[in-house]
């Protein structure tokens, strides 16, 4: 597991509208009992997502929003082969959690 990877949404009934999660979490933390992450959502067609909480990123040939205010977490084995890496979104993921956490 890295961090930024991106796995197939573990809870099968939030898939339709969450069908991934990303990994927060770094792997400076050995053998933790849960890995925290962050959904990505489907764009909806009602009120657009705030951009900075709630950044785009493409997965699987889709663009999805980080739902940033939904972070969770799992258990390893839950999270079973990544279907991607948003490492090149670093700084929007760090940005949004920061906006999340502080407000600015």
């Amino acid at each position: 597991m890295a961090q930024f990877d991106v796995y197939p949404h573990p809870v099968e009934e939030l898939r339709d509208d969450q069908p991934y999660v990303m990994e927060l979490q770094s792997s400076l933390v050995r053998s933790p009992m849960a890995r925290i992450t962050i959904p990505l959502a489907r764009l909806g067609s009602d009120t657009p997502p705030m951009s900075r909480l709630n950044p785009r990123v493409d997965v699987a040939g889709e663009t999805l929003v980080l739902d940033t205010l939904f972070i969770s977490s799992f258990d390893p084995a839950d999270l079973r082969r990544p279907v991607g890496n948003l490492r090149a979104e670093a700084d929007a993921i760090w940005s949004a959690l920061d906006y999340a956490l502080h407000g600015y």
